[in-house]
């Protein structure tokens, strides 16, 4: 069983936004939440911030963007060091 102190929580504060953690996980956190206001306010963050790029991402990029996005990943996979 995992300890959720401050380090833990922050850690996994996404997957806890996200509802991806067992029920056990969900309230361990909640219950820490809860009781430090250090880890709270960084989850009241996140939760905005996440608020903020789902209302941001609506639309797909125009084509010509995604090319040259794509092509400097395959140009990064071909040589990761250059």
């Amino acid at each position: 069983m995992t300890e959720y102190d401050c380090q833990e929580t922050k850690k996994h504060v996404h997957e806890y936004l996200k509802n991806e953690l067992s029920e056990l996980e969900l309230t361990e956190i909640t219950v820490h939440l809860a009781n430090c206001d250090s880890c709270e306010a960084d989850y009241d963050f996140e939760s905005v911030f996440n608020s903020v790029i789902v209302k941001s991402c609506t639309e797909a990029p125009p084509q010509e963007l995604a090319e040259r996005v794509l092509s400097k990943i395959r140009a990064l996979q071909a040589n990761p060091h250059g």
